[in-house]
């Protein structure tokens, strides 16, 4: 199983303020996405009431005011001297309303953090790599040409990905007909495509054309940002059917597959492929940047990527890179643990967990690289930050491409 540092943080600070394991279901502990500035990594409420189901606080009784640390009779400091031990550090931390909020340390914690993460890519391409088949497609989707069976099409190839990264060994059996059923298999029913104008279930559209519908769109973004050129140039015809490929598959992804999804069929409007492109487009800008980077060491412009441990990666101190960091890569783990939730009677998939990740994460990028220069001039002072930052989003573009294989969707070198 791939490592977890958040989660292994999380677990030993639950440990340490109930005396009892965390339960995974447990939202005591709660991970921050944002203001992590001002309000920290994680936080915990501090009144004994909120933890009564532990024994602990048996002893308190109904008074409102008792917070948990009177009564398990440590303070602020003990926490952060007690998580010396752990393998993430507490830097300090905050009282508000309430809550105890948490800053990590976060030179150790990117460091920690991005090795882990390192780890973690390779064993994920293996599983990939090395994934069997345990779900089967109800043959009518096989055969039709319809949108909603190619939607199941796309969620089926997804799910079996997910089987292998989640060690689920049941069958599933993925189908778009509450009817169906596979003697042994977990039935995953797969919820119909709808045209968002009329509401009904789009019939007269083949999955043909809407792919094609979607490299229309695609040549007319290419055609605005780069040129006339895209639509005649042969490379760019076959860049441009990859890529309407990728938009029509993210679309149907991106909404949980049980539940139906609308489709805009007007091409015109140039959006509901721009996800899927902007996905795509910073994918090729992190290709781009470490190319660059490679093509000046070959220049001798630049000097050989240092190793890993020879990195200072406490110079990575902008919030964006600490975002990208905390809340895409090392966050990894959990995003996969949450696309999966398995008991005896079902089995529940979330691949649009992963699509909203990747829009997130692409977004912040984005702010980063307009308001950062990476590859700044090659001066001796300037060269440490510059081998962080390349260390760093060499693994975010790893994290990007692992989560786009997931959804079996190629990324792309360039645009």
């Amino acid at each position: 199983m791939i490592e977890n540092v958040l989660e292994s943080f999380a677990e030993s600070l639950f440990l340490f303020l109930s005396g009892q394991p965390k339960d995974v279901r447990s939202l005591l502990v709660k991970k921050h996405q944002d203001n992590l500035q001002t309000h920290g990594d994680f936080s915990f409420p501090n009144s004994a009431k909120s933890w009564h189901e532990f024994a602990i606080c048996d002893e308190v009784g109904n008074k409102e005011d008792t917070t948990l640390l009177q009564v398990i009779r440590k303070d602020c400091g003990d926490i952060v001297e007690e998580s010396k031990k752990w393998t993430l550090q507490v830097n300090k931390l905050k009282e508000d309303n309430g809550r105890i909020y948490l800053f990590l340390e976060r030179p150790k914690t990117i460091c920690v953090g991005l090795s882990e993460a390192l780890r973690n890519v390779a064993v994920l391409a293996q599983k990939l790599h090395e994934a069997e088949s345990v779900v089967q497609l109800d043959p009518c989707c096989v055969e039709q040409c319809n949108l909603t069976s190619l939607r199941a099409k796309y969620v089926s190839n997804v799910i079996n990905n997910l089987c292998a990264l989640n060690k689920v060994d049941s069958k599933m059996f993925v189908t778009t007909k509450s009817s169906s059923n596979r003697e042994g298999c977990h039935r995953v029913l797969c919820g119909t495509v709808l045209n968002s104008k009329t509401g009904a279930k789009e019939t007269e559209i083949s999955a043909r054309d809407y792919i094609r519908l979607r490299q229309d769109e695609m040549t007319l973004i290419a055609q605005h940002k780069y040129g006339v050129r895209v639509s005649t140039d042969s490379k760019w015809k076959e860049f441009i059917a990859h890529l309407g490929e990728s938009a029509a598959a993210f679309e149907l992804l991106q909404t949980k597959p049980s539940s139906p999804v609308k489709i805009n069929f007007d091409c015109s409007s140039v959006g509901s492929s721009k996800g899927a492109s902007f996905i795509l487009y910073n994918c090729a800008r992190l290709e781009t940047i470490i190319r660059t980077y490679n093509d000046k060491v070959c220049d001798k412009t630049y000097p050989e990527l240092p190793s890993f441990e020879d990195v200072d990666f406490s110079l990575l101190i902008l919030e964006d890179e600490w975002h990208l960091i905390f809340n895409y890569i090392l966050s990894l783990p959990n995003l996969l643990r949450s696309c999966v939730e398995q008991n005896k009677q079902s089995c529940d998939f979330r691949p649009h967990h992963i699509c909203s990740y990747l829009c997130l994460m692409v977004r912040v990028f984005s702010q980063y690289y307009r308001k950062t220069r990476i590859l700044v001039e090659p001066r001796k002072h300037l060269l440490p930050v510059i081998f962080a930052r390349i260390h760093m989003l060499k693994i975010l573009n790893e994290t990007l491409k692992t989560c786009l294989n997931i959804l079996n969707i190629k990324s792309v070198s360039q645009m």
